[in-house]
């Protein structure tokens, strides 16, 4: 099971990192604003900087919050099911939902990742046109570490439907 805590581990420093380009975002945001409309000076770079940190921070927060069990479930029904039933209810749908999900998602995003550096790929949203390689590869790595704490997120659910045990669960909620 150590595995399973260095994958945690990993996760849970990479969010707590990655929570920091939040104040970059604002930083950069209110950068351009000042240099717009005080100085009439707007900058060529500050748009594609804050989409490309947004996406980043979006698809390195989402395993954090998978770990920390932290994603919003809207449902009648589910919260009402013994802790048990919860977890058959997760084994079932989850190598439908989620794992069908995340391998295409996954996939695509070191197929485009790898296209990228093929083709040289800059980004057609701004002036600026940077390079999209960087991004492309954080995006794959993303969605690689979303699924990792998906497979791990099931592999506890199995566990517990079967033993009754929890192990190394960061927050049982």
């Amino acid at each position: 099971m150590s595995v399973l805590r260095i994958i945690d581990c990993l996760v849970d420093r990479i969010g707590k990192v990655v929570s920091v380009l939040v104040v970059l975002i604002i930083l950069t945001m209110t950068f351009e604003v000042v240099a717009r409309y005080l100085f009439n000076r707007p900058t060529v770079w500050s748009y594609d900087i804050t989409y490309m940190m947004g996406g980043v921070f979006f698809l390195f927060s989402a395993s954090f919050v998978l770990l920390h069990r932290g994603h919003v479930r809207v449902d009648l029904f589910y919260t009402r099911f013994s802790p048990r039933f919860k977890s058959l209810v997760d084994v079932i749908l989850t190598p439908l939902l989620l794992f069908t999900a995340y391998g295409v998602l996954t996939q695509q995003a070191w197929r485009f990742a790898f296209r990228a550096l093929e083709v040289g790929e800059t980004s057609m949203a701004g002036i600026w046109g940077p390079t999209t390689i960087p991004l492309r590869f954080l995006i794959a790595v993303g969605f690689s570490l979303l699924a990792l704490e998906g497979v791990i997120w099931f592999m506890r659910e199995l566990l517990f439907l079967f033993t009754g045990r929890k192990i190394g669960e960061k927050n049982n909620a």
